[in-house]
């Protein structure tokens, strides 16, 4: 298997201290390119338009659109989907708070929010690990206990934050863009050369943690004639199931091509009967939410394919629109919480 390069994001350039995510997914696009595209955390930091403060997995992928290239954003799975990637051959970038995690180059007391890069290659519950506060950048086999400490930690984290407040988030699909913002804020405001003088508070979350994956070595990211439905607007359907957490589901009828499993449980809308000429029992189309199955990262409402023994359909009223005079005050509300929470939550105690 090819080794990328692991990379520092100490070059020199002038937001180096808070180029982690640049660097780590400088190191990824090496592997993704086995060799042919190679960058440093400021030359991929020039790639993208944010050019303040910490990053968001957003900016990496806009970075690796430039090269022509797509990175894979899996912002708000688990850390077994993480280990479904890097079982795949895939190399991924993984955000921690690095206290947590002991990353091999911890900078003082850690209490900061931190990228590394993670090969797919493992030497017992290890994996080759990339700190990009190392320098020179350098591999380490790192526990992967650690990994998921700091990773679970920091989505903890941003979970508190996100549904902190007044007004919490709506649906699941606002509570991960809200969590999103959370991570953006705590790679911000606290970095290895301005710690947080203390942990910001970490309750609940249900296991939800933030990373982006590369293609595995040798293939697609995406196999021809396994694509998933990227559902069309304003899809109606009276028919919901209860999808438990851990539920598996699927790019195609058939489920062989698995894309992620329910990170906690959920009321699903149902699409179709059972299909699937080849699983027992069939399996059904279900829509939900998600980012794994698209290259850009976005999560879109997608028709994907779970078991048919794994849920229970039952019939639902319709709901009314809502009103959009109420949608323009929820927007307003959510920009004022992100204002907020930018400025260090002021007044929060």
């Amino acid at each position: 298997m090819y080794r990328a390069t692991p990379i520092t994001q100490r070059d020199g350039s002038s937001l180096a201290n808070a180029n982690c995510r640049m660097a780590a997914v400088s190191t990824g696009i090496d592997f993704h390119s086995k060799g042919a595209i190679t960058s440093t955390g400021g030359e991929m930091r020039s790639r993208q338009s944010d050019q303040s403060g910490g990053t968001d997995s957003g900016d990496a992928a806009q970075a690796w659109e430039t090269y022509g290239q797509e990175l894979l954003v899996r912002d708000g799975q688990t850390f077994a989907d993480l280990l479904d990637d890097l079982r795949e051959g895939r190399c991924v970038q993984i955000d921690v708070w690095h206290a947590s995690s002991e990353g091999p180059c911890v900078s003082g007391s850690g209490a900061y929010g931190h990228s590394m890069a993670v090969a797919p290659e493992s030497n017992g519950s290890r994996w080759l690990t990339s700190d990009p506060w190392c320098s020179p950048g350098a591999w380490e086999w790192w526990e992967e206990s650690l990994l998921r400490a700091g990773a679970e930690h920091l989505g903890s984290m941003a979970y508190t934050q996100a549904t902190g407040g007044r007004f919490g988030p709506r649906n699941e699909r606002e509570l991960l863009e809200r969590m999103r913002i959370a991570r953006y804020a705590l790679f911000t405001l606290y970095r290895p050369d301005r710690p947080a003088s203390q942990d910001p508070p970490a309750t609940g979350g249900g296991g939800r943690i933030f990373f982006t994956a590369t293609r595995p070595q040798g293939t697609s990211s995406v196999e021809e004639g396994e694509l998933p439905i990227n559902a069309a607007p304003h899809l109606v359907t009276d028919q919901r199931a209860d999808a438990a957490k851990g539920v598996e589901f699927f790019a195609d009828a058939n489920l062989s091509r698995r894309l992620g499993s329910m990170s906690k449980d959920a009321v699903v809308t149902v699409v179709g009967a059972p299909i699937g000429e080849s699983v027992e029992g069939g399996s059904r189309a279900i829509l939900v939410n998600t980012a794994s199955a698209y290259n850009d990262g976005t999560v879109r409402p997608t028709i994907v394919y779970v078991s048919a023994g794994a849920i229970d359909p039952y019939t639902v009223p319709q709901t009314p629109p809502t009103s959009p005079d109420i949608e323009e005050a929820l927007a307003l509300r959510d920009s004022d919480w992100r204002e907020w929470l930018l400025q260090g939550s002021p007044g929060d105690s």
